[in-house]
């Protein structure tokens, strides 16, 4: 390692610590809001003056903080934008266990480093709760519905068929090609068939394919319903987080999008 890379990372090592410390995160969180004094941020966080002023003067020195003339203290440009990335490293910290099982190597690396946006997502760790989530949001959806899976649940079918009769707009994008053992079981009806073949037609539902999903997504304009990533040997659980929050409901609809321009179009209503 050179002089050069050994100072960027120096510089790296000394702002994780001093991010690190919760009382000097909470003072940043309080810059963010509006400039205070030493004393207005002591009371104000229940310090000791002598303590806050210690831990400004730290965050002051990495940068992140800077004192005007009349004594308050503002995040600068560089503490603001530090304040914007940490909600990234909070959510993946907050779920350890789950992204130690789970994988988002696959997923474009820019959605990656806005994991963030999740940040005011629940985790749902019961399938079944997370199956009654998504039927809970086709039944409320009134303007559309994305879907990214690799495999039918036939409860979802007649749900799609009443959002559709309702003016519901519907994309999805499935698996080019299933595994029998994804293959769904048991019957549509013949009204849901005919409903949603017409719509396949008109433009009320569209539907791609892909060789390989990399997430599995459930979500309307007003919820995700769920959002899961794939386990490490590359299959579903379908454990994974759901949110009314509009960053969340946003970085999903965009990661959505990024997919379905990559679609192979289907042409003819099938469920595999």
């Amino acid at each position: 390692m050179d002089f050069k890379q050994g100072l960027v990372m120096e510089n790296l090592y000394d702002l994780f610590f001093e991010v690190s410390n919760e009382d000097r995160h909470r003072i940043l969180l309080q810059l963010e809001e509006a400039a205070m004094n030493v004393t207005q941020l002591a009371r104000r966080l229940g310090l000791g003056a002598q303590e806050c002023s210690r831990h400004v003067t730290r965050l002051g020195k990495v940068g992140l903080t800077r004192k005007d003339v009349d004594g308050f203290h503002r995040l600068t440009a560089y503490g603001e934008l530090v304040l914007r990335m940490l909600p990234g490293f909070e959510f993946i910290s907050k779920h350890r266990d789950y992204f130690t099982s789970h994988s988002m190597v696959l997923l474009p690396p820019e959605f990656v480093s806005q994991i963030g946006e999740l940040a005011d997502s629940t985790y749902t760790n019961d399938i079944m709760v997370a199956i009654g989530s998504i039927e809970e949001m086709m039944r409320g959806a009134e303007e559309y519905i994305w879907i990214i899976h690799d495999q039918y649940t036939m409860s979802i079918v007649p749900l799609a068929s009443e959002a559709i009769t309702r003016g519901v707009k519907i994309k999805t994008i499935d698996l080019k090609t299933y595994p029998p053992s994804r293959m769904p079981r048991g019957e549509v009806r013949a009204e849901d068939q005919q409903v949603l073949s017409r719509a396949l037609t008109t433009g009320g539902l569209e539907m791609g394919m892909l060789e390989r999903l990399d997430v599995f997504l459930f979500m309307s304009e007003k919820e995700v319903a769920a959002i899961a990533f794939p386990t490490l040997d590359g299959k579903f659980d379908y454990l994974g987080f759901n949110s009314t929050d509009e960053r969340a409901i946003k970085w999903c609809g965009d990661l959505f999008q990024f997919y379905w321009e990559e679609v192979e179009p289907k042409h003819e209503f099938t469920l595999f």
